[in-house]
């Protein structure tokens, strides 16, 4: 029995797609939804502004815009060009996740899913994750199979591959 599905989002396409399920599953089992959002530490200001969407604050916006054009350069110090992200302030990156959180509450709503709550937090994805989990008794984890770090996760392993070696329940993740 489904009676509680954690849903990890980071606004991306693959999380928007593990959302539309996650909240079909919810209907069909008159299960509760779970959104939970680790803050983006790893993005730039540039993708964090495309992962909101439009509905962030005109100051939040505009402060992304700022940071997204401060010429940033690594050739000042290693010799060699390589753009650097400009280090978003923890008040903007948490304003960013709000949003994101609540695009993502909204759509299961729409969907029909009226018992939606949404988590907040940060550190390592896979850990806060498993962590939400565990602590929220979750019966099933849906999540994208990528998000926005496509490149860091071919290296480094992908957060969904850790949760769903970690997490001690059922774990979907959705292309």
């Amino acid at each position: 029995m489904i009676r509680k599905i954690l849903v990890p989002t980071d606004g991306s396409d693959h999380a928007a797609k593990a959302l539309d399920l996650a909240a079909d599953l919810a209907g069909k089992y008159g299960a509760g939804i779970v959104i939970l959002h680790v803050l983006l530490r790893d993005a730039s200001p540039a993708e964090m502004k495309a992962l909101a969407g439009r509905k962030l604050p005109k100051a939040t916006a505009d402060e992304l815009d700022r940071l997204t054009e401060l010429p940033l350069e690594s050739e000042a110090l290693t010799g060699a060009y390589a753009p650097i992200h400009a280090f978003v302030p923890e008040e903007v990156q948490e304003e960013v996740g709000r949003v994101i959180a609540e695009n993502a509450r909204a759509a299961a709503a729409a969907k029909g899913v009226s018992d939606v709550s949404v988590r907040m937090t940060a550190g390592d994805a896979a850990k806060q994750i498993v962590a939400a989990a565990e602590k929220e008794g979750a019966d099933m984890i849906v999540m994208g199979s990528r998000g926005f770090g496509d490149l860091k996760g071919l290296l480094l392993g992908s957060v969904s591959h850790k949760v769903s070696n970690h997490a001690l329940c059922t774990c979907v993740t959705v292309k």
